[in-house]
């Protein structure tokens, strides 16, 4: 079996089981031309005096939030950009900042690189120590906000050091905890130990930092910035109130709103069901009583934060139905391929009736389906459908997940 057949078949897997690989949204391609364009145009000004926020769009069971996702990805990746993608779950709580950006870390592609995002970059800023200075230079002005950690690890990159300690800067870069005691040693055995004061580099202040440190460090390396996907974001429906408010102010943060600082150089899309504003902010009432439970909190930066997140949600666009044209073209792509990936020639099949709760997803799978029974058995078949809605109920199991104290 060819490398394209395998790569065909691999697609047609992903497809069967929903979860779209790269192979399958390249062979699919997109039609959501508008955010496209807008996901487009916020990568080319990440760098800008005014960075645009990031892009949240909404969508049905099956309507191929993920699949954009996955092609915007591809945008992002064919741009130079180092791409992270994270799904909200159990394990990574919209809640919890640092959950959220380890889990970013381990799912990151790199243009033309199969080692992880912070291993390459430190690399490549080993080899290019100009670069390395510029950026330490960068960090350590008055007013940066970086702790003097980033400087003395930048610092650290012109000197030979030890394969452990690289491995766990990468890892702190990435979301581990700081070697404290190992950096000190370093810098100390460099003779540079009272250029750079590490008192006051606790978790919580370094937390923040990494994020704004990440894409810095990316163009140091030689790539156009950060790029940050967040797939299953309605999750946060399940959280208890409290900590539902605070994923909200974290999903402001991520994208740029309600006063969130931009961080320069990231761009961030995220997506959440087409019916979360209904069932959730309006069905709750979070919009009433989540920004006030915050400002009794004391947070009243993290209220508008919440608030403006939950507007973004409510004004989002709706992915679009699939149009007539839009699934014959896709019924002949997949089709092509089919034969290609498996020698057989696949008959041209119906499109099938549209409606609204017939989403891509149907179709495709739909399609392959009756594909697989012609080849397989030689019989054809029809193919019924369902849908599945939303789970929302509240989880103390899920509210368990936070570390901040939530109630």
């Amino acid at each position: 079996m060819t490398p394209a057949h395998m790569e065909r078949r691999t697609a047609f897997e992903a497809l069967r089981a929903g979860v779209p690989n790269r192979a399958a949204v390249l062979l699919l391609g997109s039609v959501e031309d508008a955010i496209e364009d807008r996901f487009g145009a916020g990568l080319n000004g990440v760098w800008g005096s005014e960075p645009a926020p990031g892009v949240l769009f909404t969508g049905g069971f099956g309507a191929g939030k993920s699949h954009l996702l996955g092609f915007l990805r591809e945008v992002a990746v064919r741009e130079n950009f180092v791409v992270s993608t994270v799904s909200i779950s159990k394990e990574t709580p919209l809640s919890v900042p640092l959950a959220v950006f380890s889990a970013s870390l381990r799912n990151t592609i790199v243009p033309g690189h199969t080692d992880d995002a912070m291993t390459v970059a430190l690399g490549a800023l080993q080899a290019r120590p100009a670069a390395a200075q510029a950026l330490e230079a960068l960090v350590s002005a008055a007013g940066s906000g970086f702790s003097p950690v980033f400087a003395a690890i930048l610092h650290l990159l012109s000197r030979q050091l030890p394969a452990e300690l690289l491995h766990r800067l990468e890892g702190f870069l990435s979301g581990a905890k700081l070697p404290g005691p190992a950096l000190r040693q370093a810098l100390g055995q460099a003779g540079v130990r009272g250029m750079f004061s590490l008192t006051g580099a606790t978790e919580a202040s370094l937390a923040l930092q990494r994020e704004r440190f990440a894409p810095l460090l990316f163009r140091a390396a030689g790539f156009a910035g950060w790029c940050v996907l967040i797939d299953e974001v309605e999750l946060i429906g399940r959280y208890s109130p409290l900590q539902r408010a605070r994923a909200y102010a974290e999903l402001a943060r991520w994208l740029g709103l309600g006063g969130a600082a931009r961080i320069p150089g990231l761009h961030v899309a995220a997506a959440i069901t087409d019916d979360f504003a209904s069932q959730i902010i309006n069905g709750r009432q979070d919009d009433e009583k989540l920004p006030d439970r915050l400002r009794l909190k004391g947070e009243p930066a993290l209220a508008d934060m919440a608030l403006a997140a939950m507007r973004a949600i409510e004004a989002a666009p709706v992915l679009n139905p699939p149009t007539e044209a839009d699934l014959a073209r896709h019924a002949a792509r997949l089709g092509e391929a089919y034969g290609q990936a498996y020698g057989w020639d696949a008959p041209a099949l119906p499109v099938g009736e549209r409606h609204a709760r017939r989403t891509m997803r149907h179709h495709v799978r739909g399609w392959i389906t009756q594909w697989d029974v012609l080849r397989l058995l030689g019989q054809n078949t029809e193919v019924e459908h369902g849908t599945i809605a939303a789970n929302y109920a509240e989880s103390a199991e899920l509210g368990e997940a936070s570390a901040e104290g939530d109630e």
